[in-house]
């Protein structure tokens, strides 16, 4: 299992909420992550790392 930190910015707070996640595979990852942002309208991103590295970002912009 592999251990991801997920930045959450959301247009009503400053500052990006931190979730970790912990799947087995970069695939589950990005998957949760677009789930999250679907959650809500107010989800702008997430960026997806791990460890000090950013893997990706999903975005409602890259999904129009």
């Amino acid at each position: 299992m592999r251990t991801f930190s997920f930045y959450i910015h959301d247009r009503r707070y400053s500052v990006p909420t931190l979730q970790l996640v912990t799947v087995r595979d970069e695939d589950r990852a990005r998957e949760l992550a677009r789930q999250r942002l679907e959650e809500t309208e107010e989800h702008l991103a997430v960026e997806v790392t791990e460890g000090a590295v950013e893997l990706f970002r999903v975005s409602r912009e890259a999904a129009l």
